[in-house]
Formats: structure tokens, sequence, C-alpha cells
């Protein structure tokens, strides 16, 4: 809230409510245990893929995708709202591929990095079935084969893009190696112990992009330092290892332990790949930063997610 406050003063009282509303959806989670939805999960999944399709659907265009609903008094994103859910549904069913229903649509809106984030939902499930594992495996070889048409047919141009200048930000550098390059000058410049709060030159003097979402680790960097990030990275490191030892603790719950689970990959995905992208060893694929970035939906989602690990 202090690194909002800092970077998007404006939005402060909307991501305060935001957390306001993730901390009573936290409670609502904790009435919830995983093995409880077995009889709802076939609807769990089908209103998640209706839900996902909406914003293509409504056609709401919002920065060359549609992956926003916009209620007037506030915006929410499906694919950030549902990931909870979908991971209810893929601890209780036979049927965890079905998981690429929700990421095709995703893919359509365009979004990649939330069909990233989605498809890393079904690990715990993979890692815990020899069968899926060796499927899993298949379609690696599979896709990996088949990735020069992926490239050719399925990319959008500015995915490719992202992937090339990813590669090396100086062929555009005013273009679309700009964000990359400019992350990278914030949070080289911070030093060991930062330029000061407020004082970010990239993030106060609006050099650094989305630096209240996609970058707002590079911005932190920039202000804090060294020291800042060693915070932020410890932090994550933390809730992840506790997120693990709680799903061990529950694993006569397989539901709920491979929910906990779940929940822990999903946390390390998401930090890793924001994180990678900052630090310009990732493409930019526009990953929040979890319980950092600005943005309700992610917010939500999570604490909700975490109340219903404390079901038990």
């Amino acid at each position: 809230m202090l690194m909002v406050s800092s970077l998007a003063p404006q939005l402060l009282v909307k991501q305060l409510i935001s957390w306001v509303i993730g901390l009573i959806l936290f409670f609502i989670g904790t009435q919830i245990n995983p093995k409880q939805i077995v009889s709802s999960k076939n609807l769990i999944f089908f209103a998640s893929c209706f839900f996902l399709v909406l914003p293509i659907i409504l056609n709401n265009i919002t920065r060359g995708s549609r992956r926003w609903l916009d209620l007037g008094i506030a915006s929410f994103q499906p694919s950030e709202l549902v990931k909870p859910w979908l991971l209810l549904f893929l601890v209780n069913t036979n049927f965890p591929l079905l998981i690429l229903i929700p990421v095709g649509i995703i893919l359509l809106q365009p979004d990649l990095g939330s069909a990233i984030t989605v498809l890393f939902l079904i690990a715990p499930v993979i890692i815990y079935n020899k069968k899926l594992m060796q499927l899993s495996a298949i379609l690696l070889i599979v896709f990996a084969v088949c990735s020069p048409i992926i490239w050719n047919k399925f990319l959008h141009d500015y995915q490719r893009n992202r992937i090339i200048v990813f590669l090396d930000p100086q062929l555009d550098p005013l273009g679309k190696g700009y964000n990359v390059i400019q992350s990278k000058i914030a949070i080289g410049s911070g030093g060991f112990f930062g330029k000061g709060y407020k004082k970010g030159s990239q993030g106060q003097l609006l050099f650094l992009p989305e630096k209240h979402t996609d970058f707002m680790f590079a911005a932190t960097a920039e202000e804090l330092g060294v020291i800042g990030t060693f915070v932020i990275i410890s932090a994550y490191i933390i809730l992840i290892k506790s997120l693990i030892s709680l799903a061990f603790e529950n694993n006569s719950d397989r539901q709920l332990f491979l929910f906990t689970l779940g929940i822990a990959i999903q946390i390390w995905a998401q930090s890793f790949i924001n994180i990678g992208m900052n630090l310009g060893l990732l493409p930019v694929t526009g990953i929040p930063l979890p319980f950092m970035s600005v943005g309700g939906s992610s917010i939500m989602a999570l604490l909700f997610s975490i109340g219903i690990i404390f079901s038990s």
C-alpha cells in the first residue's frame, strides 16, 4: 500500500477497497472445503468458462484485448477471479485436462500471461498422477514439434514481437523494447539503499510504463533498492514455504492438499514470471505481482483462495 501511495496515489482508495473486499472473501473462503463441492464441480467449471467468455461476447475492448468486464462502478478481470474456482474443479475431477478449454478461451481474449498462470493450476494434479505425468510429457513433445506452426499461425504479431524484442530489447528501444529497458534502468539505478521513497526518477517521472501494475517490482527496487527487494522476495519465499507446509499437514484430505499446493504453485509462478520480466530475464506477459500490483481482481481471488486453505 505504501508503494501504491508512492506510484499511483489516485488509486490508493480503490486498492484499499479491494483489500477490504478481499478480506471479506477470505472469511467466506474459510467456510468452503474443496471436498464439499464434489457434486457442484461441473457447474463450477461451466460457470467459470461462461464468465471467461463474457468479455468476448460483450466485446469489451481495453488496450486491444477483451479481458475485462465493465460493470460501471467497477471493472473485473474474469481470468483472475475464476482461478480458485477452476482449481476447486481440478482437485475434484477425473478429467483435469478439461482445463485446456478455459485456457483456450483466455488465449482468444487474447491474454497469454493469464493463460499461462491458469495452466499452472493443473501442476499439483499432474505431479501426483503418473498417467497424467506421462501424458503431459507426450503433450510437451508434441508442443515442441508443433512450435513452428504455433509461432506462425496462432501467436499474434504483438506476442511474437514481445519474444523477439525480449531476446534483444535494443532492436526496438523506443517501441517494444522500451518497457524492459526502462525497467532494468530503474532496478539498476536503485542501488543497495534505493533513491528514496517517492524519489525514483523512472517511476515518478513516468519513464517506466505500468509502474503500478506490471512493473511494480522495478519501481519498488528503484525507490527501496536491494534492501526493499530482499524484503519482498523473502516474504514470497516465506509465504510459499508456509503454504507448502500447510499442504503436507493436510495430506490426509486429498482435495485440500492439492488445492493448497496449487495456490502455492500459482503464487510462485506469478511472482517468478513477473520479477523475471522486470529483470529482462523473461518476456513481458502482463502478469501481476501477487499482493503488490494494483488490481482488485487478483487480490480478491488470492485472498479468497487462501481462505479456502484454512477451511479445515
